[in-house]
């Protein structure tokens, strides 16, 4: 007996449906590959993009045909230490994918903010359709690590950070248009800066509300900011310890924008 699937749209449910039932209404564009569709494995709704089955089928539209990749030589030290220039990575857009892609192309794409942590990635060693940030060649700490590993392959891919950071501890008002929550910062820049919010439930791409309460010579000042980044802190365990995000500024004032720089300026830290 054929497996059959729940879907949701627009949270309406509708099934369930054969696999090849799914196929055809992705084909007449009746559902897109970021609906969901009920896993009862994790007994929770998934991405179809995400779930095994189906991101199987999606990879073969595009992946077919192709000559598998031989994996880089692990045998030159100097070579394992850099982002490979084999193109085997794809991505997603607006339920297109784009690709292939080296994974020097990838960091050069994160650093010039032409993909964020909150996009959907794929390689041949994924089971499935991952964010940026749940790939573990990704993860902030694997970065820095190429970042001082001291290779020159790897230095020529890492640009200057467009803004300067700097610490920068203040109390934080957070409105996601539903719920108020409280947080603090722990740095900034003129493009954004890394806060800690009392919710894990936000996510990266949702947008944000902040009111920043005034520290180090910068006055009190209000933004519309994109999360792009979500770092659970160690050893959390309750739904109640707040989660680190990073967040860029999609509107905030020039002068303010000015005195942050300033500050980072002067502190020159970066």
């Amino acid at each position: 007996m054929q497996k059959s699937f729940f879907l949701s749209k627009d949270g309406a449910q509708v099934g369930p449906f054969t696999v090849d039932e799914v196929r055809q209404k992705l084909e007449a564009q009746e559902h897109t590959w970021m609906d969901y569709v009920y896993d009862d494995e994790k007994s929770d709704w998934v991405l179809l993009i995400e779930h095994p089955v189906f991101s199987e089928k999606f990879n073969n539209t595009f992946i077919r045909g192709q000559a598998n990749k031989s994996a880089p030589s692990a045998s030159n030290s100097k070579a394992s230490s850099a982002p490979s220039r084999d193109k085997e990575w794809y991505t997603l857009k607006n339920g297109s994918n784009f690709g292939p892609f080296s994974h020097f192309e990838m960091i050069i794409m994160l650093q010039e903010k032409n993909l964020f942590e909150y996009d959907y990635i794929w390689h041949q060693s994924l089971p499935t359709w991952k964010r940026v940030a749940e790939v573990e060649v990704f993860k902030p700490e694997k970065m820095r690590q190429m970042m001082e590993s001291n290779n020159s392959e790897v230095a020529e891919i890492f640009f200057r950070r467009r803004h300067l950071r700097t610490k920068f501890g203040c109390s934080l008002i957070v409105h996601n248009n539903k719920s108020v929550f409280r947080g603090k910062s722990l740095e900034i820049s003129a493009g954004g800066a890394g806060v800690m919010i009392d919710c894990q439930s936000l996510s990266p791409g949702e947008s944000l509300f902040l009111h920043f309460q005034p520290g180090e010579g910068v006055p009190p000042f209000n933004a519309v900011c994109t999360i792009v980044s979500k770092e659970f802190v160690k050893d959390t365990v309750s739904s109640a310890e707040p989660v680190k995000y990073g967040i860029k500024f999609t509107s905030v004032s020039q002068s303010i924008r000015e005195q942050i720089r300033g500050l980072a300026e002067t502190r020159k830290v970066g």
